[in-house]
């Protein structure tokens, strides 16, 4: 039994491990796109674009489909999806290619990490779903982690397909291991029809706007983001219209009456931007506003990865001994002091301060992600688990995407110049202080929010 649970989680990790891979490993590729298809800097950002978005849309869907086909099936579905797409990314002869194929990867990974949730919360003892969770977070860290690293050897020794014939391949191993450790499962929601389509097509042009109007706003600012962002209110308003009336709805309304579901969703959207701006913040201050050369840079940004690697695991353990809604406490504590001592410290004791901030905030995140995760698999029942896994991934992507619009134009704006990297080391300080206190605001709010109305997941 214990073998047979240890091969289960070895699929998810590598799931997991694939999806958060296939972002980070393509990122460090950019340039090298841009010279390989003789393309705009502007166009191979939608190689990374398309893929989030992609995934932003889709966990819903790949949630709702294994709560009614199996999850063993979708995930073996989404596995091959995955691996195909990698496969194809590989021989792309032209951007736009690459970028549809990098979106069709988009909707695999969005299988990977939300069927994978539900799978790994499935075979665990109800008193270590919270070490389940630590390790799904440890493993989207060391994905994070490796892709910049890895994918920069096999840039130096071979062409940039070989990115992807990587996750081709590790797609396969993914695949082979899911014949044999997965068990087959029966459906834990009753088929009452066909997803509906109108409602499904609602829902993605909702976040497709949505993501757009932040994505895009600073070049089309004005009409353009006004009406991405009018489009998005329409459609998302009409998706709970159809949900209402549907007789399969993709997600069941009654269960957003749940306050604990509803605050653990605000609170992931709400920490998921602190995270993103220290993503996009911190190469700014780092290179311009502390002078450092671009080895120390990649040095000082591998230490937040490194921490997560380090602290997932415990924080799951720590989550099964304690109890979820003790350990979010803890990790949302954690993450307002780092977020405030980033404001702070780095303009008065420049990198030591800034590692001071993100050696609190990172095993913070680790705390709140597996504590939130778990108060929610282990409270909302068995029948939607797909659902809401993907509702968690959900609120989580738009945490990333808002985080890096809207965090990334208070930096701008708070640094006030244009281009941003000719700014002076003060004024990127500034920005750098400007931004890291605004995201300790919402921080806070999370806090405030989420438990001062009783959403502790106990």
């Amino acid at each position: 039994m214990k073998k047979e649970k240890a091969g289960i989680q070895l699929v998810v990790s590598l799931c997991v491990l694939l999806a958060s891979l296939g972002t980070s490993i393509a990122n460090i590729a950019l340039p090298v796109f841009e010279g390989a298809f003789s393309a705009t800097f502007q166009s191979v950002q939608w190689v990374t674009i398309s893929y989030l978005l992609a995934t932003t849309v889709s966990v819903m869907i790949a949630g709702k489909l294994a709560d009614q086909s199996g999850h063993t099936r979708i995930l073996r579905i989404g596995i091959l999806l995955f691996t195909t797409a990698s496969l194809l990314c590989a021989v792309a002869s032209t951007i736009p290619v690459l970028i549809l194929f990098r979106a069709v990867q988009g909707i695999g990974a969005a299988v990977l990490m939300t069927v994978g949730i539900t799978i790994s919360k499935k075979h665990s003892e109800a008193l270590k779903i919270g070490s389940a969770m630590g390790l799904i977070g440890t493993m989207s860290a060391i994905g994070t982690a490796l892709g910049p690293s890895v994918g920069g050897q096999l840039l130096s020794v071979w062409d940039w397909p070989s990115i992807f014939l990587l996750l081709f391949f590790l797609g396969i191993l993914a695949f082979g291991l899911s014949l044999r450790y997965l068990p087959e499962d029966k459906p834990t929601t009753q088929k009452t029809g066909r997803i509906h389509l109108p409602s499904v097509l609602a829902l993605v042009l909702s976040i497709a706007a949505y993501a757009l109007s932040l994505t895009l706003g600073r070049k089309y600012a004005g009409p353009g983001t006004g009406f991405l962002i009018l489009v998005c209110l329409l459609s998302g308003g009409m998706f709970f219209y159809l949900q209402k009336r549907s007789s399969s709805p993709l997600i069941d309304i009654g269960i957003l009456k749940n306050g604990m579901l509803r605050n653990a969703l605000l609170a992931n959207f709400l920490v998921s931007n602190l995270m993103m701006t220290t993503l996009i913040v911190g190469p700014f201050f780092l290179t311009i506003g502390l002078k450092l050369d671009k080895a120390t840079v990649g040095w000082v940004m591998s230490i937040g990865p490194l921490i997560s690697i380090l602290t997932g695991i415990p924080a799951g353990k720590f989550v099964d001994k304690k109890g979820s809604g003790s350990i979010i406490k803890t990790g949302l504590l954690c993450l307002l002091a780092g977020a405030i001592n980033l404001a702070i410290l780095p303009t008065v004791w420049g990198v030591t301060g800034y590692l001071i901030g993100i050696a609190i905030v990172t095993p913070g995140y680790q705390l709140f992600q597996a504590g939130n995760n778990t108060a929610v698999m282990a409270n909302t029942g068995n029948r939607q688990d797909g659902v809401i896994s993907g509702m968690l991934n959900l609120s989580r992507n738009l945490g990333l995407i808002t985080g890096a619009s809207i965090m990334g134009a208070l930096f701008s704006a708070a640094v006030a110049t244009e281009p941003v990297r000719l700014a002076k080391p003060e004024n990127i300080l500034f920005g750098a202080s400007v931004t890291f206190g605004a995201a300790a605001v919402l921080v806070g709010l999370a806090g405030i929010k989420s438990y001062r109305k009783g959403g502790s997941g106990e």
